[in-house]
């Protein structure tokens, strides 16, 4: 039917876990930006909700790390944090979906892994607990490996992002895709805390100008420049992708040192798409 929400935003666990910790003026900015996309996202009546994501070592280790990993179960659990303030919930899964996406990418050259079995932490949690807290939509969670080298270059992950986008399109029913992680942020690193506003700023305005050139051609290591979290930003790719370059709007950026994270919320309008 249509491709009929589009959305990118934080997962830092403070804003769940550590809401008091955050200054009241960013925290409810925050917070606003988070309702009007679970307003926009609730106008699109969706039948389905991609997830594009990095997990902690919850799933993965060092015994088996795909570039990426489709979620192809009947359902997920989560989150696995007991600490993140958020209600453990059983979310069902889109197999249809999931099996589309999984059948195109590889049509396309591009070979993720895929699991019968994962378990979701704060880096898909936070999200659906402000975009959907009855945890009604059914999800497919795409899992990109941003903690282990080799890493899947963000040009991979644009080129990922459109084969997702085109599914989207010509899915029978109506799919929103969720670009989560970031931004500059350095955790349990040596520089923890460190936030890099000017990179922040920099790139929010690509992704509001859909300057596909410019976030295609980003390396690892200019995003890694930003803190290692930082590299959770080839979800926001990957979502460049998906939408071709739709515009965008930033409805939030905070620096909130308490959660040592940049947190940006943005929001795109895709042609016929409600």
């Amino acid at each position: 039917m249509a491709f009929s929400f589009a959305c990118a935003m934080g997962h830092a666990p403070g804003i769940t876990a550590w809401r008091d910790a955050a200054p009241p003026a960013q925290r409810e900015h925050i917070y606003a930006a988070f309702a009007e996309l679970r307003r926009r996202l609730e106008a699109a009546r969706l039948d389905a909700l991609v997830l594009l994501t990095a997990e902690h070592w919850a799933n993965f280790f060092l015994d088996h790390m795909s570039p990426f990993c489709i979620g192809v179960a009947p359902s997920y659990c989560g989150p696995i944090e007991p600490w993140l303030r958020i209600e453990r919930a059983t979310i069902a899964g889109e197999q249809e979906l999931a099996a589309a996406l999984l059948a195109a990418c590889n049509d396309h050259d591009i070979e993720p892994g895929f699991a019968h079995e994962m378990q979701l932490d704060h880096g898909t949690m936070v999200p659906l607990h402000f975009l959907t807290p009855g945890m009604s939509v059914p999800i497919v969670p795409i899992v990109f490996n941003t903690l282990a080298t080799p890493l899947p270059a963000p040009r991979r992950c644009f080129a990922l992002g459109e084969v997702v986008g085109d599914v989207a399109r010509r899915f029978p029913r109506r799919i929103g895709i969720v670009a989560t992680g970031g931004m500059s942020h350095d955790p349990g690193e040596r520089r923890h805390g460190f936030i890099d506003q000017s990179f922040d700023s920099r790139f929010l305005r690509q992704m509001e100008s859909g300057d596909v050139g410019k976030l295609k051609s980003y390396t690892s290591a200019e995003l890694a420049a930003a803190g290692a979290g930082a590299l959770e930003l080839v979800d926001w790719i990957a979502l460049a992708g998906a939408t071709r370059g739709a515009p965008g709007k930033v409805l939030a950026y905070e620096a909130v040192v308490p959660w040592a994270t940049g947190i940006g919320a943005m929001a795109f309008e895709l042609e016929g798409g409600r």
